[in-house]
């Protein structure tokens, strides 16, 4: 099925994604700025490596796997993984950094 790599990881990222927002939901929105800059730049850096790879046959993707519909040689599923890994890990990042703030102004009353 050529839509097979974008559901396996949206069905993969989007339960995390999820839990992350119910969680942390205020702080996230607190640090959206900073947060979809970073995820858009580790993104547009990744996905610029893997369609140079793409491009030059160091690796490849299965054709009967994906949509089609490409940015260059990169497949729009390589660019939703890299957005989905990028927003999950930042998204981590700032639950921690609050938490410890957090956890540091609760030690210092």
């Amino acid at each position: 099925m050529r839509a097979t790599y974008l559901l396996y990881e949206l069905s993969w990222a989007l339960p995390v994604i999820l839990i992350q927002w119910l969680v942390a939901g205020r702080e996230l929105w607190r640090r959206r700025r900073v947060l979809g800059l970073a995820v858009a730049v580790a993104t547009l850096y990744l996905a610029a490596c893997d369609a140079f790879a793409l491009g030059h046959g160091i690796w490849r993707v299965d054709p009967r796997r994906v949509l089609g519909l490409r940015f260059g040689p990169l497949p729009l599923e390589e660019a939703v993984f890299y957005l989905v890994t990028n927003l999950m890990a930042a998204q981590g990042f700032v639950m921690l950094t609050g938490y410890l703030r957090e956890k540091r102004t609760v030690r210092k009353l």
